[in-house]
């Protein structure tokens, strides 16, 4: 499998993966013409998408899910995803098959309706996708062992944050538990997954509470003697294509 973020953060979340029998879209926060033109910087084509997953309803990563739709696109989402949305959709269930990709869903630990992560598994590989949560439960370290990527959350700078200008009643909301990910909390994570991931994208870095260098420094402090890749993922362009 091949995966590349087409965006990642509060203005638009959307993740290519290519797997053995096409492309399968996880989340749909940007438009469709931005899509297709990331997509195509990133070396992919849209044409023929036949199926997008969806981690939870927040709009940042369902903003441009209509045309998807429109175009026959079938949407994959929990059964509190899809009904808090209103759409018709599959529900996720264990080892449903995406495009020749086995996907596991697991809980995370999020303030949405039924709010998910995945484990994507095809020819003898595995890919762990976990953003948008508040803590990385012992279930998101059990979905996410024997993965050799992860995709996951490196959101805020926790004193960066408390110093920052948002409203107080915003930033219990990031740092409590169904909130967003601090560097620290990710760094530790990919520790205690130890050695058998050998790359990780860092997601959700938040504009605000976070900068790439802060995000990659605390992460790696925590990863000494750690011996994958950290890569950076972009609001605004496609990140580098990791897998193989």
């Amino acid at each position: 499998m091949r995966v590349c973020t087409l965006g990642s953060g509060s203005t638009g979340n959307a993740l290519l993966v290519e797997g053995p029998g096409g492309l399968l879209l996880v989340d749909a926060g940007l438009p469709w013409r931005e899509l297709q033109a990331r997509a195509s910087r990133a070396g992919f084509s849209l044409k023929g998408l036949q199926a997008a997953l969806l981690t939870h309803e927040h709009s940042d990563h369902v903003r441009g899910l209509d045309p998807l739709l429109r175009r026959g696109v079938e949407v994959y989402a929990s059964a509190g995803t899809l009904r808090a949305l209103g759409i018709r959709g599959t529900a996720l269930a264990p080892g449903i098959e995406l495009g020749g990709i086995r996907v596991f869903p697991f809980s995370t630990s999020h303030d949405a309706a039924e709010p998910v992560g995945v484990r994507l598994e095809a020819n003898g590989s595995r890919v762990g996708i976990a953003t948008d949560l508040g803590q990385v439960t012992s279930a998101v370290l059990e979905a996410l062992d024997g993965c050799s990527t992860v995709v996951l959350e490196a959101n805020h700078d926790v004193e960066r944050l408390l110093a920052g200008p948002y409203p107080w009643p915003l930033k219990l909301r990031i740092l409590g538990p169904e909130g967003h990910l601090a560097n620290e909390d990710a760094g530790q994570a990919i520790r205690l997954l130890g050695d058998g991931v050998r790359e990780v994208l860092l997601a959700h870095l938040s504009l605000e509470n976070n900068t790439p260098s802060l995000a990659l420094e605390t992460v790696a402090a925590a990863l000494d003697g750690w011996k994958g890749r950290l890569y950076l993922t972009y609001p605004d362009r496609p990140s580098v294509v990791v897998g193989a």
